[in-house]
């Protein structure tokens, strides 16, 4: 249903129900600086299971990059957005719901003070992820979907919880 196969995550869902470690994941990153003053200062090969996506990502230019590319915090924020709209539409499937379109955006304002060095402030205060919508459910219908997805998307759990981070010279 609207690009969902809900027979995959039902399965995968009574995999998690009988052995959580069924649904483990390990993901292993990596990506390399680029010392030319032509390219992106980061890049990366990111795999998935159908093959492989380069990213690609530069400070913008008052950071001292070329603006070549999208900055880090833009693919942290569209990650987070994408993952709630995903996991809004999975939830639809789930119930049913046929969904015509939906678009998911992130709005917030970026403040850079702290990466220069010049202040404690926090880079961002708030996030605000709006989904737009398109489908035939009632208000009541869609504002229970918007509660499972709060409830269940992964980015969301990230951003709202805090997780240890590790930090290593290699």
């Amino acid at each position: 249903m609207h690009n969902v196969n809900t027979d995959a995550v039902a399965a995968t869902a009574a995999a998690a129900a009988a052995s959580p470690e069924a649904v483990l994941q390990p993901v292993v990153l990596s990506g390399e600086w680029q010392v030319s003053d032509s390219e992106p200062q980061f890049t990366a090969m990111i795999p998935y299971p159908g093959g492989q996506v380069e990213f690609r990502c530069d400070f913008p230019e008052p950071m001292g990059g070329g603006g070549r590319a999208p900055n880090p915090l833009a693919y942290c924020m569209w990650g987070g957005v994408a993952c709630y709209a995903m996991s809004f539409a999975l939830e639809a499937a789930r119930e049913g719901v046929p969904l015509r379109a939906l678009r998911g955006e992130v709005s917030t304002t970026v403040d850079m003070s702290r990466a220069l060095g010049v202040s404690d402030r926090p880079p961002v205060e708030k996030l605000t992820w709006t989904l737009h919508v398109d489908c035939d459910a009632d208000p009541a219908t869609l504002d229970r979907l918007k509660s499972l997805a709060d409830d269940r998307c992964p980015g969301a759990y990230c951003i709202s919880n805090p997780i240890p981070l590790e930090t290593r010279l290699g």
